[in-house]
């Protein structure tokens, strides 16, 4: 049964309408002022059909109305106005106090039924509205507390040792939602080897996270099992290490097969021999490496022309090398560094070399949160409009005691590539 607050000062009236109103089979509580209703609405949280008289002693029905309709009031109320008045003034009036409908009290009981039912469809469509909302507030809730929980998984799949032998790594990856499309890494091939990989999958969110989360699946190394960048074989020392365009190669033919994802990532990909110094490095459409020479005391950019990965069927990949000197760093970052924006400006590769040459005195410990730090600065705020990932590592030298080698026929001894 449909509930109605009549609101009505003069008895007679009251007890005349709310007759008629009981004979439609509503059912209607009644009160003698604005005061009294306030007082059965908090009686009875069921009820949201307000029917009202207009003039009151205490509280009129515009001052009612005022209150019901305020957003700090906690239910959803249909007010209807009731007054002797049904000129224009008095509507427009009444309406723009918040009223629902505005009727005469001399209107028929059918014009008011009617009036009512409407009313009421209102309220149940607004009902259902607040329904779902809450509905769509649990399930938001729960795939933020879900998203929380991804992003943390995430966290912990970043490196947790910065130390290698002969080499330190620093590192800042922060998603510009609370999952993106970055990773990077590093990881002990061998004794004598560090696999170091940065990537950044197209756009944000779970579908680039998720994608980010197999790609490091994909090259992941444990001692016992193969994978894209240590293959095991059958003769001592029982592995070949993964040259760095094969390790992309196998990656663009692996997420090429993937039907129905649209996604694609940018990669570098290098191994370090932290022996010798030598960098063995490929490129898949990344933004390049800035080499800070500590001997020559420069910073300049290793790059490479080549394509994304999960794109193109033809696409090759290349490793070069580089040959580092004690004390070098190598910096990989995403180009959510390099693309971050102020008054229609981006930081760009080339204010980013230079910050790191600025900053090449400070402990490498320190470095790639500085220089997050200073593009923060420089863009006037705290987030990035993408994700933003950035990893330095040092070559501390040649074991205390060797002496420098040719480095050239060690680069063949050393490092045993899987072609």
């Amino acid at each position: 049964m449909k509930t109605i607050l009549l609101v009505e000062d003069t008895k007679v009236l009251l007890m005349i309408i709310k007759k008629k109103l009981t004979s439609r089979g509503y059912h209607v509580i009644t009160a003698l002022n604005g005061n009294e209703a306030l007082l059965k609405l908090q009686a009875h949280p069921n009820i949201q059909m307000v029917l009202s008289d207009w003039i009151m002693p205490e509280c009129d029905g515009i001052e009612l109305c005022q209150q019901l309709k305020s957003p700090h009031y906690a239910r959803y109320i249909f007010f209807v106005l009731l007054s002797a008045r049904d000129d224009q003034d008095s509507i427009i009036e009444g309406i723009n106090a918040g009223a629902d409908d505005f009727i005469a009290k001399d209107t028929n009981i059918d014009e008011l039924d009617a009036r009512l039912q409407a009313g009421f469809r209102t309220l149940a469509l607004n009902n259902e509205l607040v329904k779902k909302n809450a509905e769509l507030d649990s399930a938001y809730a729960t795939i933020k507390q879900d998203l929380a929980a991804a992003g943390e998984f995430i966290k912990r799949l970043l490196p947790n040792d910065p130390h290698f032998a002969r080499a330190e790594l620093n590192y800042v990856s922060i998603p510009s939602a609370q999952i993106g499309g970055d990773m990077l890494g590093c990881m002990q091939l061998d004794e004598n080897n560090v696999g170091i990989y940065l990537f950044d999958v197209a756009g944000h969110g779970v579908s680039s996270a998720l994608m980010s989360f197999s790609v490091q699946q994909s090259i992941s190394v444990s001692a016992d099992s193969s994978s894209l960048v240590r293959q095991k074989t059958d003769k001592a020392p029982y592995y070949k290490i993964t040259s760095p365009c094969q390790v992309i190669q196998q990656l663009n033919e692996l997420y090429l097969s993937q039907e129905g994802s649209d996604l694609y990532f940018t990669m570098v990909y290098a191994i370090l021999n932290t022996q010798t110094g030598m960098l063995s490095y490929a490129f898949a459409g990344h933004p390049p490496l800035v080499w800070m020479q500590n001997s020559k005391d420069k910073a300049v950019f290793v790059e490479q022309d080549s394509y994304v990965v999960g794109v193109f069927d033809f696409a090759e990949y290349t490793t070069r090398t580089i040959e580092l000197a004690a004390g070098d760093k190598i910096w990989l970052y995403s180009d959510g560094i390099t693309e971050a924006e102020k008054d229609s400006h981006q930081f760009s590769e080339a204010r980013l070399k230079e910050l790191i040459f600025d900053i090449r005195e400070q402990p490498t410990s320190i470095q790639a949160n500085t220089v997050i730090n200073e593009v923060r600065s420089w863009q006037g705020k705290e987030q990035f409009d993408d994700d933003v990932s950035v990893l330095v590592f040092e070559w501390k030298g040649y074991p205390e005691g060797d002496e420098q080698c040719n480095t050239s026929s060690l680069k063949k001894t050393n490092t045993q590539y899987f072609k």
